[in-house]
């Protein structure tokens, strides 16, 4: 039996887990499988709503926890990558795991988990499915890491499966055309269960139609099941009716903005309402909508100056937060800082990131490998040569900079990854929630 295990010895046990990245990723379900045969498959204790998809997997997810938890239910949500810490990825009702149990889980399982030469994506999978069994949730709403098909959370046998917007990404894993990658985020399509697809571009939409109907999947598309009227855009929240089969919600206020993030709402909604036994009221639904919380997706940190943080970290994501954002402040100019993961494709991003019209700051991620800023100026001043661009690999010296250049009533979009809200965050001073 393993030793009794309290926070003070989480660092060590984390530090094991992120070594675990070292293995790669390595596609099959096999390592997974036999992992949680020795667990004893907690994965099917619970109703399950899968979520694949390139961008808005984790605001659907949230949304969906959210709806879920407002309507009487015990939730379980896992999403990745975390913003601040590991416990992040796994949450009951929106309360994290607990240090000592992410420490008694690994202690437990770590040699089954050297043995079956697991990865870090596997053993967590496994150990939120397990603290989800323990703490006996009604629902999980699951988060895939990249795909789909081998993904490891594609063990389960869900109530409903959601794909959201698919566009280019991990390519390097998952192919580089369009069709490579919806052909892997559709294998979590299952025979005769509901699959609900979110707004996709006609060539992936017929797609994702086929390749779900060949694997016996219930196909339903979100735009044709949900529909978002009167729309009204404000700096921190939208305002909007939905309807839904003969569900109307009016005076909704949510707090994700963006047309991307009513694309995300479209298919979260639709999704609830094809879950077998579940009861939705407009009340319900307008008040877990209005509760919404997602950090670092255009996430106020500032007000004066406006400051946005968004972790948009490939070229369609950072479109679509450009997009929301000039649909706000259509004629004010809005300065960005800038960095990219070192695998991340930038060959447009000039001219995704030309109508924010304000200056541009690039930057690097701190402790992660990135595009050199100079490399990213460079295609920059190609595309938009009119542009003032300012070059600081560190990120903390940049925002010092920041604090005297940025007038309070400007606004400033911070964007490119994950990976730069440990510095980002703390720096205004915002707690995760």
């Amino acid at each position: 039996m393993p030793s009794s295990a309290d926070a003070a010895d989480v660092q060590p046990i984390l530090n094991y887990l992120y070594s675990l990245n070292g293995r790669g990723i390595k596609p099959g379900l096999e390592r997974i499988q036999k992992l949680l045969d020795a667990i004893g498959n907690p994965q099917h204790a619970y109703k399950v709503i899968h979520v694949a998809g390139t961008n808005g997997k984790g605001s659907t997810c949230a949304i969906i926890a959210n709806i879920l938890q407002t309507a009487g239910y015990r939730v379980g949500l896992y999403t990745s990558p975390h913003l601040l810490n590991f416990n992040e990825r796994i949450r009951i009702n929106g309360q994290k795991i607990p240090d000592a149990t992410i420490a008694l889980f690994t202690e437990c399982w770590r040699k089954l988990i050297d043995e079956l030469n697991c990865s870090f994506f596997e053993a967590t999978t496994a150990m939120a499915f397990d603290y989800f069994k323990k703490n006996k949730v009604d629902y999980v709403v699951l988060e895939t890491g990249m795909g789909g098909r081998f993904d490891a959370t594609n063990v389960t046998i869900p109530e409903v499966t959601v794909i959201t917007p698919i566009g280019r990404d991990h390519q390097e894993f998952l192919g580089r055309r369009l069709a490579q990658i919806a052909y892997e985020k559709a294998g979590i399509a299952k025979r005769g269960i509901p699959c609900i697809v979110a707004r996709q571009t006609p060539r992936v939409l017929n797609f994702l139609s086929n390749e779900i109907s060949l694997r016996g999947g219930d196909f339903y598309y979100a735009p044709e099941q949900c529909h978002i009227a009167n729309i009204q855009r404000f700096p921190e929240c939208q305002k909007l009716n939905l309807t839904i089969n003969n569900l109307k919600v009016d005076r909704v206020k949510f707090p994700l903005i963006g047309d991307h993030q009513l694309i995300n709402l479209q298919a979260a909604v639709t999704a609830l309402t094809l879950v077998k036994n579940l009861e939705l009221t407009p009340e319900i639904l307008r008040q877990a909508i209005a509760a919404v919380a997602w950090p670092g997706r255009l996430q106020i940190l500032s007000n004066q100056p406006l400051i946005y943080f968004d972790v948009g970290h490939n070229q369609h994501g950072i479109r679509q937060v450009v997009k929301a954002l000039k649909q706000i402040f259509p004629t004010q100019p809005i300065h960005l800082v800038l960095a990219l993961g070192s695998v991340k494709k930038y060959d447009r991003i000039g001219k995704i990131i030309q109508p924010l019209g304000g200056n541009i700051y690039l930057t690097e991620i701190p402790n992660h490998p990135s595009v050199p800023a100079e490399m990213l100026a460079s295609v920059i001043r190609k595309q938009i040569p009119s542009r003032p661009i300012y070059v600081d690999n560190r990120l903390d010296r940049l925002l010092n900079f920041l604090e005297f250049q940025i007038k309070p009533d400007e606004i400033l979009l911070i964007a490119g990854s994950h990976y730069l809200a440990p510095q980002v965050l703390p720096f205004y001073g915002v707690p995760l929630t």
